[in-house]
């Protein structure tokens, strides 16, 4: 039966959809070119720009800087704090503790008092004095001079119920006890007892200097007034006087009995070795835990394709275990239970490692040289892999002899095995799948050749599987060096711990971890640049 005809079937049809906007060329190109821009960039890079300023600009991001980067210098002559034992010009042995400033072949020039100098404006000055003036009337310079401070005024930093942290006008932090501040005549209700005008009023201390204060001091109390002080510079605005003298010692090489201590002081060009904090530390650690997993992951990535049961089940139970710990937990571990126990008991224990070891090496040397004679293969093959165990175990003996005579372990020591251990885990994984991303008949054509196992490996199988898994590995070294944030809870002196100690000594916590974080992303972006460039080469050479 025929549906009845609606007589609106015949009415013309308005179609719904609205006509295409067309743009004009030159801005359908402009909106193709927009979309492509990498705007996380621009974002990115309008961030750090923002924040650098702030370094450039504002006086407490500055001093969170240097602070974390361990303050690094071009040139400096403060190399190294240490302690000598010195043989005396009448035979007895002293000790000296100081500075290195200067050193050469023969001599250790040792500063051990540091000189300290102390700048103040002549109008703070109540009374300036010295015991042969000038035909002027002026103290000359090199003199010894008496000074009475009357006032002082800077930026305060600080305060708590004794006294008043400031940076002076000159430029110097100083200390001023309120007790040496004068008392305010008849105190209102709301006005503090001691002579000070603060700008803005009632602003309080803070590190970023933004509170003025100008202190009235009492004249002749301690603090206030400096006797038979040398003077070293004279301005019309100000003196330079020096609180506390250099004291210098000069010793010659050959009388050093022995060195107590030494420890890099100031970061510099001249100086690498002061250049042990911060991002400086963060690197170093970073670099050796890579290193060191590394050599991890690539011995337990062979084991895990081993045919092997033994060695594919060792390797297995370390990479599903370790992998399924968290990274911190292992850093406690190294550092709170593992370093203690080697300390106490590896010395001992070195010994009967040693002799496992050499035992263990001799039995598998014999099962290659008895499974080489059963399967007649020629003298030169039948001795690579006796060389091969023979070279390694050399190395591992020397390994447990250094480590048992240096059994004490420093925090960072155990920082770097502690991030190599676990990723180790991670990087035996990414070994293991670059290795069996290569097909089997390269092995298979390698062998036909005539190569042994070792060789085809060496010269056919690892070169391949490295070209695949360098850019993972690229990405893993960037998650170590993020990772070094967790070393932190050991107190090793890497990025986060400086931040961590400014932010508890100032109480400015946005600033401190600001800071460090556009540290790591510079860093990192860097790293990711790197990685990017070189997995693009590697696919354009494919």
């Amino acid at each position: 039966m025929d549906k009845p005809k609606n007589k609106n079937d015949d009415a013309p049809r308005v179609s719904s959809s609205r006509p295409p906007i067309i743009l004009p060329p030159w801005l359908d190109k402009l909106s193709i070119q927009a979309a492509k821009f990498p705007w996380w960039v621009l974002i990115i890079a309008i961030g750090l720009a923002a924040l650098f300023y702030s370094f450039a600009t504002s006086n407490l991001y500055r001093r969170v800087l240097a602070f974390v980067t361990d303050n690094p210098q071009i040139t400096t002559n403060r190399y190294a704090r240490v302690g000598y034992d010195v043989k005396a010009a009448d035979g007895s042995t002293k000790t000296v503790r100081g500075t290195i400033i200067a050193q050469d072949d023969n001599t250790v020039t040792v500063e051990t008092t540091r000189e300290v100098q102390d700048t103040i404006l002549r109008q703070d000055i109540g009374k300036l004095t010295c015991a042969a003036p000038d035909a002027s009337g002026n103290c000359p310079v090199g003199q010894p001079v008496s000074v009475e401070r009357v006032s002082i005024s800077g930026h305060l930093i600080l305060e708590d119920l004794g006294k008043y942290q400031l940076v002076s006008d000159a430029g110097d932090t100083v200390n001023i006890l309120k007790v040496s501040v004068a008392d305010r005549p008849n105190p209102q209700p709301t006005e503090s007892k001691k002579m000070e005008t603060r700008t803005p009023p009632e602003c309080k201390a803070n590190p970023e200097g933004t509170c003025e204060i100008a202190l009235q001091l009492i004249p002749g109390t301690d603090g206030n007034k400096f006797n038979e002080l040398m003077l070293i510079d004279s301005t019309a605005d100000a003196v330079v006087v020096q609180t506390i003298p250099p004291q210098v010692e000069v010793l010659n090489r050959s009388d050093i009995l022995t060195q107590r201590d030494y420890e890099p002081e100031q970061c510099a060009l001249n100086n690498l070795a002061g250049c042990n904090e911060g991002p400086f530390l963060t690197l170093g650690v970073t670099f050796g835990a890579f290193f060191l997993a590394c050599l991890i992951g690539l011995t337990f990535g062979m084991m895990r394709i081993s045919g092997n049961w033994v060695l594919n089940n060792i390797a297995t139970v370390y990479v599903e275990v370790i992998r399924g710990v968290p990274l911190l937990v292992i850093l406690l571990f190294f550092n709170f239970a593992f370093a203690p126990w080697f300390r106490d008991q590896f010395p001992g224990l070195a010994p009967t490692f040693s002799a496992w070891i050499i035992g263990i090496a001799v039995l598998i040397a014999l099962y290659f040289m008895v499974r080489g004679r059963l399967q007649n293969l020629p003298l030169e093959e039948l001795m690579q892999p006796v060389i091969v165990i023979a070279v390694i175990t050399a190395i591992v003996i020397a390994i447990i002899a250094y480590f048992a005579a240096n059994s004490t372990l420093n925090a960072v020591q155990r920082a770097i095995i502690g991030l190599a251990f676990g990723y180790g885990a991670f990087l035996a994984e990414l070994f293991r799948a670059g290795i069996q991303s290569v097909g089997k008949g390269q092995m298979e054509a390698a062998r036909s050749l005539g190569m042994s196992y070792v060789q085809a490996m060496r010269y056919v199988i690892l070169p391949q599987a490295f070209r695949v898994v360098l850019p993972p590995l690229g990405n893993e070294f960037i998650a170590i060096l993020k990772d070094t944030s967790l070393i932190a809870v050991i107190a090793v002196a890497e990025l986060t711990q400086k931040a961590r100690l400014f932010a508890s000594a100032t109480y400015q916590v946005f600033p401190s971890y600001i800071t460090i974080g556009a540290l790591y992303l510079c860093m990192t972006l860097f790293l990711s640049f790197l990685v990017r460039t070189v997995e693009r080469r590697l696919s354009m050479n494919r």
